[in-house]
């Protein structure tokens, strides 16, 4: 086994303020690793002029990480939407010389997806044979290895526990990688009262080759019966995630990047890049202090897929019925939801509607 550390780096908003506050880092050679969500801004012209000239330098350098928002993994249906966004992979592949290509876990809670979440969904066979067609999809069309976020909104407890084994028997046909996002896990130990370590050892940690760390903040809507902890990328790193990051550095074998997120608009005033800068630094003191043993990944190997698209029209119809009646706050306990998490849900709904 190797010695080598992870690289560790920030996921890029196109923001003027956010360049402003991560310039320092920059300008001392900090940042060994970019991730940019090429699927966040509809039209390129909407690019501010740094930002392609950053993507290009580099991943001139392998040291650019392509990830996904809208792609909806897990949606039963197949449209035009998903053409389009497989088609903007391949521009974006042509463009830049991305290491890697990664999505999120879940269905979009809106048909339009620049209007939704990624929403859990019960986890079944139909489901993981609708993820791992649109995993090969990707795979086909990006030419790269493909990997999958784990969610921050559960259902329910078992949810939570059941994600980890569900991910890896998406991504082990394409030889895929998971992505360990730790304030995800942390909102789900919060809200759950689920210690951390155990959620994070249900998951496939062999293959795990990055971790996201955020921030985030609480939701305390006088209709809950509790306060719900939010993946909102807008708060400080919370504590417990410092506490348990060097555990988890060594136990994950072929980890190769760590990124910290953070929202554009949540940099306001001067003490918000304080702030994060501050962070950051306890981040990479800790990857610099923790004696970390990782292996190359193997390499990826590109599956056949099929000429036509899966499509499971009952599970679409199913997934059309959650949709509404998430957007219609129309509560049904056969859903098996937590009631807490699917008022979570509506209130998303209509933030990202508006």
């Amino acid at each position: 086994m190797g010695n080598k550390k992870p690289k560790f780096g920030i996921s890029i908003v196109p923001n003027s303020k956010f360049l402003e506050a991560t310039l320092p880092l920059f300008k001392d050679q900090q940042i060994e690793i970019i991730e940019w969500s090429f699927d966040t801004v509809k039209e390129s012209t909407r690019l501010p002029t740094w930002l392609p000239t950053m993507l290009k330098e580099y991943g001139d350098n392998n040291r650019l990480l392509g990830h996904g928002v809208f792609y909806s993994l897990l949606d039963a249906n197949w449209s035009s939407r998903q053409e389009n966004w497989l088609k903007k992979v391949k521009k974006e592949t042509l463009s830049y010389n991305y290491s890697q290509i990664s999505e999120h876990f879940g269905l979009m809670s809106h048909e339009n997806a620049h209007e939704g979440f990624p929403l859990p969904i019960s986890l079944s066979n139909n489901v993981l044979q609708i993820g791992i067609d649109r995993l090969k999809r990707l795979q086909a069309t990006a030419q790269l290895d493909v990997g999958i976020e784990n969610l921050a909104l559960t259902s329910n407890v078992s949810d939570i526990l059941d994600q980890g084994e569900f991910i890896f028997k998406l991504v082990n046909p394409v030889n895929g990688f998971v992505i360990l996002d730790l304030h995800n896990i942390y909102c789900q130990s919060e809200n759950f009262e689920i210690d951390m370590i155990t959620i994070i050892k249900s998951y496939p940690l062999f293959l795990v080759k990055e971790i996201h760390i955020s921030g985030g903040s609480w939701d305390d809507d006088p209709k809950l019966t509790r306060e719900i902890r939010r993946d909102t990328h807008d708060g400080r790193i919370p504590d417990a995630i410092f506490d348990i990051l060097p555990e988890v550095l060594k136990i994950c074998p072929i980890l190769e990047f760590i990124i910290f997120e953070k929202l554009g608009d949540s940099f306001q005033i001067e003490k918000d890049g304080a702030e994060f800068r501050a962070d950051f630094q306890k981040i990479k003191t800790i990857i610099d202090n923790t004696d970390i043993h990782i292996k190359a990944k193997e390499e990826k190997k590109i599956v056949e897929i099929s000429d036509t698209p899966l499509i499971d029209m009952d599970l679409f119809l199913e997934q059309v019925k959650l949709r509404q009646n998430i957007s219609l706050d129309k509560y049904n306990s056969n859903y098996g939801w937590d009631k807490d998490m699917w008022r979570v849900a509506t209130k998303l709904y209509k933030k990202w509607k508006n």
